[in-house]
């Protein structure tokens, strides 16, 4: 038999949110997964290590009580469902950083790509800016410091690097990632009924264009 799996704990940080903390964003994943399907919550938002669930204020003491009574998931209780390709045009004008991430790794340009585009990446959750996808994958070790003089404005579709994470800019604004590619395709239209083409817990494989 495995080892028990410890029991959730809920800790609320409003009037209508609680927070709880998880072992992985795979398991943070899980456990999103989880609430939708239950349909108490009105929104589940997922992060790094923790998700935070927002409730109608009326029945958070049915909510606190399904909570305590839950494990948490394993990460391998997440339905991967389908992969997205997402295609990069890498270096040159698309990726102004590009040469000096495959220095700061030792790699060459092709090495880069190649690391990049052999993985299944996983859309972690969403950033600073709206629509911003904090995607996981990389190779263990990498790490990438951000830009000590962050851009201005960093152009819609923009593809960066940063300690273990790919990033994708669904809207232009603001931002200090080294960036190493751009993509063409609308992570962002106002046109969907869901605007944003990314949400947590969706694959991705990046495709060199």
């Amino acid at each position: 038999m495995g080892a028990m799996r410890p029991r959730l704990t809920p800790r609320r940080i409003a009037d209508d949110v609680f927070e709880i903390a998880t072992a992985s964003p795979g398991a943070a994943q899980a456990l999103s997964r989880q609430l939708r399907t239950e349909g108490l919550a009105e929104d589940v938002v997922p992060g790094l290590a923790s998700v935070a669930v927002r409730f109608d204020p009326a029945i958070a003491a049915e909510i606190e009580a399904w909570l305590m009574e839950q494990a948490e998931p394993d990460e391998i209780d997440t339905d991967p469902g389908a992969i997205i390709e997402i295609g990069v045009a890498y270096g040159g004008d698309h990726g102004p950083d590009f040469e000096s991430v495959c220095q700061q790794l030792g790699l060459s340009g092709d090495g880069l790509i190649a690391m990049h585009t052999e993985r299944i990446h996983t859309v972690e959750m969403m950033g600073f800016t709206p629509g911003f996808s904090y995607i996981s994958g990389l190779p263990e070790g990498l790490n990438i410091p951000r830009l000590q003089d962050p851009r201005p404005r960093v152009a819609a579709g923009s593809v960066g690097l940063s300690a273990r994470f790919t990033g994708l800019y669904a809207l232009a604004g603001p931002g200090g990632w080294p960036l190493i590619g751009h993509t063409p395709e609308q992570l962002f239209s106002p046109e969907r009924a869901d605007p944003f083409l990314l949400e947590p817990g969706v694959r991705i494989r990046f495709r060199s264009l």
